[in-house]
């Protein structure tokens, strides 16, 4: 199969983003049989769920069909269900549809207690206060006896690399809660930081291809992200609503995505080879990142924030169109490490920033980390958005479009810009040395 092509991006075309071909996808099926772990204490619906997922895995079509795409369909929603409440991480196979339309579920692993330290070097909201000790450490929870703290990942058997795990997949619909389980009985300060709930991702794909994930909601994630895409070659992300996020006190508020752009490293790899792959020809559209009632808005809807330890470890070819972000905490939009990227028609209120683009030099992730080489970036459209920047509780100041070469070590140049038709309030436009735009365009200012 062939990527998305640059064209294929500033025109929309997804049709046919997300397929899959014959024979790979017999390959999965075979190999795919008993993916999900047997979890004592889970309810009979959630332990059928599980059987049907590795059923569909290995092949064995039930009795809700097969999609257009080859994918067989597991409805988890259905009259009088109730909420599924995981114990542990929830595994979809190969040519598998996952319905949770009408479902809801919930996250309630395992935890044991952890020590982490205060990020005091960047920009926070500054309530609710974390308590630390004289070193800057303080304690909470963190997942244990799961296989990864997401509430769905995708099966990679061991060793995978690349984007050879069983793929053409997508998760459609459902309520997704990794939290409520966690602080339902808790009120002030220990309910608004999530005190008792563990820092998790809700939909985990990495090491595979041919993603969907479509009208999803997603409550209240604890410091991760919402979707992420690890090591993923094409995939989408549409029609989903990201409400409220939990800020994560130990890092800079430029790594909390709803949809995360990600790759295999050695400190962030959820299955498989740590080998760097990174993630390739994505649609990111329609989608809602704000408040939830009970928590703020995140800090972006969609970026990356991880750069590569080779020289050409970068994403590509993604598009982000049509998303509406109220309130975020820092760039709704901060794709960094990202070549041949489109961000059009975005409306963006009320955010402390609005779209960044930024190269990231190769580095070994050492303390401190080690540059490798320059990664360029070539092709970054921003077209015809919408955007208010307004100062957020951080105190943090940020642009409403800014577009950034990264000179720390090496010098990764950003090419090939085109900057037209945003409309801005609140903020401004800014471009740093090494950026240079298309011929024959005019860089808005």
């Amino acid at each position: 199969m062939t990527g998305i092509s640059r064209r294929g991006l500033l025109r929309g075309s997804v049709a046919g983003a997300v397929t899959v071909v014959g024979g790979a996808a017999s390959a999965g099926r075979a190999s795919a049989a008993g993916i999900n772990p047997s979890v004592a204490g889970e309810a009979a619906h959630v332990r059928a769920l599980r059987k049907a997922l590795d059923d569909a895995a290995a092949g064995v079509v039930g009795p809700h069909g097969v999609d257009d795409k080859g994918r067989i369909i597991v409805k988890a929603g259905y009259a009088g269900v109730p909420t599924y409440t995981l114990l542990n991480t929830l595994i979809i196979g190969a040519n598998t549809v996952l319905d949770g339309t009408g479902a809801r579920f919930v996250a309630k692993f395992g935890t044991v207690t952890k020590r982490y330290t205060l990020d005091r070097t960047n920009q926070h909201s500054p309530s609710p206060e974390y308590a630390t000790d004289g070193q800057g450490t303080f304690g909470a929870p963190a997942v244990s006896g799961a296989r990864a703290a997401t509430m769905l990942l995708n099966h990679v058997p061991s060793g995978t690399q690349g984007y050879s795990a069983p793929g053409n997949i997508m998760v459609k619909g459902g309520e997704w809660d990794p939290i409520s389980a966690y602080v339902w009985n808790d009120s002030g300060p220990a309910r608004a930081r999530a005190d008792k709930a563990p820092p998790m991702n809700v939909l985990t794909f990495t090491h595979t291809q041919d993603v969907e994930v479509e009208g999803v909601t997603v409550w209240n994630v604890k410091w991760w992200h919402g979707v992420e895409l690890n090591a993923v070659r094409r995939g989408a992300v549409r029609d989903c609503f990201f409400k409220g996020w939990v800020e994560n006190p130990t890092w800079g508020l430029w790594q909390g995505e709803a949809v995360q752009l990600d790759l295999p490293l050695s400190g962030n790899t959820w299955a498989g080879a740590h080998d760097g792959t990174p993630t390739v020809d994505v649609q990111v559209q329609r989608n809602y990142a704000g408040p939830s009632g009970s928590q703020p808005s995140w800090a972006k809807l969609v970026g990356s924030h991880t750069g590569g330890e080779k020289v050409g470890q970068v994403h590509a070819r993604v598009l982000i169109e049509g998303n509406v972000v109220d309130g975020a905490k820092w760039d709704a939009i901060g794709a960094m490490n990202t070549t041949d990227i489109v961000v059009r028609d975005n409306t963006i209120n009320n955010s402390v920033g609005g779209v960044y683009v930024s190269s990231v030099s190769a580095r070994r992730f050492t303390q401190p980390p080690v540059q490798v080489g320059a990664n360029p970036v070539s092709g970054v459209d921003i077209i015809g958005n919408r955007v208010t920047v307004a100062a957020g509780a951080s105190g943090a100041s940020r642009n409403a479009v800014r577009v950034s070469a990264d000179t720390v070590g090496f010098v990764s140049p950003v090419s090939d810009v085109e900057v037209t038709g945003n409309e801005v309030s609140g903020g401004g436009f800014y471009y740093t040395p090494h950026v240079t735009f298309r011929p024959g365009t005019t860089p808005q200012r």
